[in-house]
């Protein structure tokens, strides 16, 4: 059921979801499996193999660090290139130079890594914020843990951290050597102060360098005296109880001949200190390490356990459930234990009780796979996603003449501006196919229609549509081929919203809309390539040109580009000369998998080609997307820290993973179905929020056995390489017979995927 709309920025209660501090985990199995032990954190934080660019990039950029499910808190080592990664731990690194409270997990740019605490023997002369590097430690992997919810490191010097996580606190345990000087300093460009056995303050930042700032609060309790105080601001160290300013923090020492062991528990908030305080008391009040590092692992064995998947070996199953721990992460809380939250106009709200709203949403990175996955998995909490872009975009609009625009890359309580396109459209009508749907719907497709119709429309001051008048009149955004096909794909998924809602004017305005890709397609050369306004083709193009951020391609090739219309493949492969020419044009490109974004290979280190895999389902060759995908499992995805293929972003490659590993995968955006492929796993069983399951049965599933020889769906035969959501949604069964050789299955024209041109008159 579909809600009515809101009125105004008031959050209403809609749909029946668990109350309570954290967020709704949906209905569990009847048994819960001991899955989090196959968790491991640290998948993804070294250069991959198949590197293309090194260090950073080619790095999954995640952080092993101690977070609970959509946790506010992610308390997490920062090693020493933490400036220049965005998880802030890099495993090739030998130090660490502080442990700090809140991480993105794999972005491609540096960001958050706010709060700092570093224990250190070293004694502190001058002010520690002139020379934070000199208080690194050096450290071995043999002395170091990760676990779902816990970090453990012995660094070289002898001390002991232990790092877990509530929702919106964490809790550590510093263990020193006896007699040492036991030295622990607290980090905050913003204020500190010290009163009794606590150190609050804020934390000042930006979002990614877009000047957009935010405050992080922070309450640190600790369970004994201080037995020496002082703090710092800038390049000046004193005894005073307070300081303020861009370098300050405090340095705390104890005595640590009777009992070498310090703990902290610490509350963050973005609201205030009181908020940070209150959510301390609300979820972590005790001193009991060992019960809160036991929660927050039983909290990841719950989320794991919607899909249990059985068989397949111990390092499978590492990298499947760290993939599905990976999706879960982002986006994550930004309300208080009392429902407070900063608003995008700078405003202090309130959700209502068993809601939440979240932060970190970057669209152009999870509106292909995590999306949907999250959908499908917990649709209560997704709604809630959903509800918060549309408070986003309400708040927006309350506070600026051309404002009310979906955010592109949100992030804390702002838009940063990052990346392209108009994504959010396609993470909610994809979300709300797969059946999230309790939700402001009339908000949600009045801010998309805005900001698709409205040239000069924004969001938190970033225009939504760059050159959206050019894309109106024109049909395409001159010189800009990547943004042109990220706005077609957004006027699809509002299409299909819009039919959903029953808005058929809409559902007609956008569907034809969406095919303007079609202007960019050169029949000379059979790529998308920019155009200039006089409609001219742009004669410097070249097809392996690309650019990070910019025109004309955006984190791709033109190769790797001109497969972004997987809702009318049937006509771009038709383009191409059909679906004999279309299937070899995939051969070449699949030659190589990860030859990153210059190239007129494959690179699936990266959201681009995250969907053309599949895209053989549409050439009448399914038997091919059974094997690429294979390959890219097994020599890309590994149960080692250089597991992942490139940055994870927000779970975007984890969840390409989960999906793959299923044998099915959201290929159309806004549009409830999959593109099968063959599952990796012998038996998998995904538990609904609605108490349903969905059994997938890969019989005689193996490496080698890859090939699907038949399917039936719900004990009925079937030949066709899409199964509709609808299909499975109220629980059902799809079992794959596999072999060691492909076969005809799934040729049949008739058979094939759906394709969406213009609206049939």
């Amino acid at each position: 059921m579909t809600s009515s709309t809101r009125t105004g920025l008031v959050i209403v209660t809609i749909g029946i979801l668990a109350a309570g501090l954290y967020p709704s985990f949906g209905a569990s199995p009847a048994s819960e499996l001991p899955l989090a032990q196959y968790v491991n954190p640290f998948i993804g934080t070294e250069p991959n193999p198949h590197t293309q660019f090194g260090f950073a990039w080619d790095t999954g950029n995640v952080f092993p660090g101690a977070v609970w499910p959509r946790g506010m808190l992610a308390w997490s080592p920062d090693t020493t290139h933490a400036d220049n990664i965005a998880g802030g731990y890099w495993y090739p690194d030998q130090a660490i130079e502080g442990f700090s409270l809140t991480h993105f997990s794999g972005r491609g740019v540096p960001c958050l890594k706010d709060v700092p605490f570093m224990p250190t023997l070293k004694p502190v002369t001058g002010s520690p914020g002139n020379d934070w590097a000199r208080f690194a430690a050096t450290f071995s992997h043999t002395n170091e843990r990760a676990s779902a919810g816990y970090y453990r490191v012995r660094l070289d010097d002898g001390i002991e951290t232990e790092l877990t996580a509530t929702p919106r606190t964490g809790l550590a345990r510093f263990s020193f050597p006896a007699d040492s000087r036991a030295t622990l300093l607290v980090r905050a460009d913003g204020a500190v102060a010290i009163s009794g056995n606590e150190v609050s303050g804020f934390h000042s930042n930006v979002i990614s360098g877009k000047k957009r700032s935010f405050k992080l609060y922070f309450a640190a309790v600790f369970d004994r005296p201080f037995q020496d105080i002082s703090t710092w601001q800038g390049t000046t160290l004193g005894s005073e109880t307070t300081a303020s300013g861009t370098s300050s923090g405090a340095v705390l020492r104890f005595d640590a001949s009777g009992n070498p062991v310090v703990l902290v528990r610490v509350g963050i908030s973005y609201v205030s200190v009181e908020n940070a305080r209150a959510n301390l008391a609300a979820e972590n009040p005790t001193w009991d390490f060992a019960g809160v590092k036991d929660r927050a692992a039983a909290a990841w064995n719950t989320r794991l356990n919607r899909v249990q998947v059985e068989g397949g070996t111990v390092a499978a199953k590492q990298v499947f459930y760290t993939a599905l721990y990976h999706s879960f992460i982002h986006p994550n809380l930004l309300d208080d234990a009392n429902g407070q939250y900063p608003g995008m106009d700078e405003k202090i709200y309130s959700v209502a009780a068993g809601h939440h709203q979240y932060q970190n949403i970057p669209a152009w990175d999870q509106y292909r796979s995590l999306a949907p996955l999250t959908a499908i998995l917990t649709p209560g909490e997704s709604s809630d996603v959903m509800q918060s872009l549309v408070n986003y975009a309400l708040q927006d609009a309350s506070v600026r003449t051309n404002g009310g625009g979906l955010p592109r890359w949100q992030q804390v309580n702002h838009n940063s501006g990052g990346m392209v396109g108009d994504g959010d459209p396609i993470i909610i009508a994809s979300s709300h196919a797969f059946g999230a749907d309790q939700f402001d719907t009339k908000g949600a497709l009045a801010a998309m229609d805005k900001g698709a119709s409205q040239p000069g429309t924004t969001s938190d001051g970033f225009e939504v549509r760059q050159g959206l008048q050019e894309y109106l009149t024109l049909g395409y955004v001159p010189n800009a081929p990547s943004v042109t096909l990220e706005y077609a794909n957004s006027d699809f998924a509002i299409a299909q919203f819009a039919l959903a809602l029953g808005d058929q004017a809409k559902h007609s305005l956008y569907q034809n809309r969406a095919q303007n890709w079609k202007n960019l397609y050169h029949e000379g050369t059979g790529l998308i390539q920019p155009r200039n306004v006089d409609g001219s083709w742009a004669h410097e193009f070249q097809p392996g040109s690309v650019s990070d951020m910019a025109q004309p391609f955006v984190e791709a090739s033109a190769e790797q580009t001109v497969w972004m219309v997987n809702f009318n493949l049937a006509a771009l492969i038709e383009k191409m000369g059909g679906n004999d020419k279309a299937t070899a044009r995939l051969d070449r490109f699949f030659s190589t998998l990860n030859a990153g974004m210059r190239s007129e290979m494959a690179y699936m280190g990266n959201e681009p080609s995250e969907g053309i895999p599949w895209a053989y389902d549409f050439t009448g060759a399914p038997a091919r997307t059974q094997k690429v995908v294979r390959r890219i499992q097994d020599e890309l995805f590994t149960a080692k820290p250089s597991g992942l293929p490139g940055n994870d972003d927000a779970g975007s490659l984890s969840s390409w993973y989960v999906f793959s590993a299923l044998g099915l995968y959201p290929a159309i955006p806004g549009v409830a179905g999959f593109a099968v492929g063959s599952p990796a796993f012998p038996k998998a069983t995904i538990y609904l929020e609605n108490g349903k399951t969905i059994q997938i049965v890969g019989e005689r599933a193996a490496p080698a056995n890859c090939y699907v020889q038949q399917v039936t769906l719900n004990g009925r035969t079937w030949n066709s390489p899409w199964v509709t959501w609808s299909a499975l949604s109220a629980g059902g069964t799809i079992n794959f017979s596999l072999g060691n050789t492909p076969t005809s299955w799934g040729q049949d024209a008739s058979q094939a995927p759906p394709s969406f041109d213009t609206v049939k008159r």
